[in-house]
């Protein structure tokens, strides 16, 4: 079983504060590479270990980097896994992902004059939440694995916190808020107002399917499978005030239940949409 750790070595008092939320162990210094086994480690890295894609020896962590440090996931099999919302493939994404035209854009309703709110149920990394806010959406994002939080916090502290930075960013990081718990259970519960939920679920990984990209593998081993899906969909259903909106592999069923009023379909990936009037008025929800 994977254990998991926070390393103190860079930042002692957030890795005190850390660990304590996540009731995990406090290691003052990375393993060495020969060590590492089946374990995990929250730990704060410089940029340069980040874009080395690989675990950096103890004795490299002492020093605290000039930039803030990024926390992020270290495993032996993946290499550091962590959220940026200021540069790297999200902006990217920001500045040639195909704006408002986007087959995911479209599916969340953005073509509309004023920009609706959304709850993205399942944040995960954050990449389709920053997408919107690209797009000027409010966004609330909801996610449930607090190891996952935590690096979406970081990552948004950081924003937050950066000097001089590009304001086309920083405006989008400010429509970014976070709030780290089980989202079927939330949207009964604070039942917040939004116009759109949008939900990617995380599926069984395919015995024949290529090794998935360092997050997703990150991700399956932090949370595994959905297994919650209609228990979601069917909140998000009753909370939503114009649609749900559903991502899923272009050839998967839909979530069990209640029929998507339309799609949009992209080569790998498909977009169910649930109607939130046409379901009140075929008195569905």
């Amino acid at each position: 079983m994977t254990q998991l750790s926070v390393c103190s070595a860079t930042y002692p008092e957030k890795a005190q504060a850390l660990s304590q939320v996540l009731n995990v162990p406090l290691i003052n210094a990375l393993p060495h590479k020969k060590a590492w086994q089946e374990q995990m480690v929250l730990s704060w890295i410089s940029d340069k270990q980040a874009e080395q894609n690989e675990l950096t020896d103890s004795e490299n962590q002492q020093a605290c980097p000039v930039n803030p440090a990024k926390l992020a996931l270290l495993s032996a099999d993946s290499g550091p896994v962590l959220v940026d919302f200021i540069g790297g493939k999200k902006n990217h994404r920001r500045q040639f992902g195909g704006g408002k035209g986007q087959p995911l854009a479209r599916a969340i309703g953005i073509q509309q004059e004023i920009p609706p709110t959304i709850l993205d149920a399942t944040a995960g990394m954050g990449g389709d939440a920053f997408v919107f806010a690209s797009l000027g959406c409010n966004v609330l994002m909801v996610e449930r694995s607090p190891i996952v939080a935590a690096l979406l916090k970081d990552a948004l502290e950081r924003a937050h916190n950066t000097p001089d930075l590009e304001p086309k960013v920083s405006d989008i990081v400010k429509r970014l808020s976070l709030v780290n718990a089980d989202s079927a259970e939330y949207l009964l519960s604070a039942k917040p107002d939004v116009d759109v939920i949008y939900m990617d679920p995380m599926y069984p990984e395919k015995k024949k399917k290529a090794s998935a990209k360092k997050e997703m593998k990150a991700l399956q081993n932090l949370v595994g499978p959905d297994m919650d899906s209609e228990k979601l969909l069917d909140a998000a259903l009753h909370t939503a005030t114009q649609r749900v909106v559903v991502k899923r592999p272009a050839k998967a069923p839909t979530i069990n239940g209640i029929q998507p009023n339309s799609e949009i379909s992209s080569p790998n990936t498909r977009y169910d949409i649930y109607s939130i009037k046409a379901l009140k008025a075929a008195g569905l929800v």
